[in-house]
């Protein structure tokens, strides 16, 4: 299957998401469970192998130059600049189903399933590392070696460390008394 993604994993663009949050983790481990997830589904629904872990592998590229429902067709167009088959691109622009398009090949629909499962991975990533203490630090270090992230300004982590807030009396409670008849 790596044959199948070799010289995508060696594109400039898609090592550069080791350095991209996504979900909390670095993108590209979302990328690599995408195509895992890919190939089993493929398996299944006799998909093309070749379109799906491909489609699979570059479906999040330059994700934030699009919204959460665009951003397929973001990918999708950085991927036919890129030379990849009109199949590829069509199942990376449905990969937000039902947010999305809707899906409308076999290999689109093996994305659109192996995308919401790494998703799940994700998020036992995530949960695994709160317990042994590493999700913390990879993501402040995503924070700092992404370019989306360091570019925006920083809010407080907590409301009430806003400084207004802090400022501000606070008014007592009013007690309430029921209406008598």
């Amino acid at each position: 299957m790596e044959q199948l993604i070799a010289d995508l994993l060696a594109h400039p663009k898609v090592i550069e998401t080791r350095d991209h949050m996504h979900h909390s983790i670095p993108k590209h481990d979302h990328l690599l469970r995408s195509v895992k997830y890919s190939s089993r589904f493929a398996k299944l629904l006799r998909a093309d192998l070749r379109t799906c872990v491909r489609a699979a592998m570059i479906h999040d590229i330059d994700s934030r130059l699009g919204t959460l429902t665009t951003h397929g067709a973001v990918a999708a167009r950085w991927a036919a600049e890129q030379g990849e088959p009109e199949a590829v691109c069509r199942a990376i622009i449905s990969h937000m189903y039902p947010l999305g398009p809707a899906p409308t090949s076999r290999e689109a629909w093996v994305l659109v399933l192996a995308d919401k499962a790494a998703s799940l991975g994700d998020f036992r990533q995530y949960l695994r590392g709160l317990i042994n203490g590493s999700s913390q630090q990879i993501r402040r270090r995503l924070e700092l070696s992404d370019p989306y992230y360091c570019q925006r300004p920083r809010r407080p982590r907590h409301r009430l460390l806003h400084r207004r807030l802090l400022n501000r009396p606070l008014r007592p409670r009013r007690r309430r008394t029921r209406a008598e008849p």
